[in-house]
């Protein structure tokens, strides 16, 4: 899948990642659209308040199919 990695200060990249394991109480959602709020604009600025820093959020998707 693709992510959004942050590799430093004003360095983000879209990669292709792998998924990891789901746990029980867990889904895969394919997402349509993705935005950023403030504090992530900070955050690609001046750094992570944070490490390590796993989001997701202003995401829109749908159902992904389960395996």
């Amino acid at each position: 899948m693709k992510a959004a990695v942050w590799h430093g200060v004003k360095d983000v990249r879209v990669e292709e990642v792998e998924l990891k394991p789901l746990k029980d109480d867990e889904v895969v959602v394919r997402v349509a659209w993705a935005g950023i709020c403030g504090s992530d604009l900070h955050e690609y600025l001046e750094g992570p308040v944070f490490i390590p820093v796993e989001k997701a959020e202003e995401l829109t998707g749908g159902k992904a199919p389960l395996t």
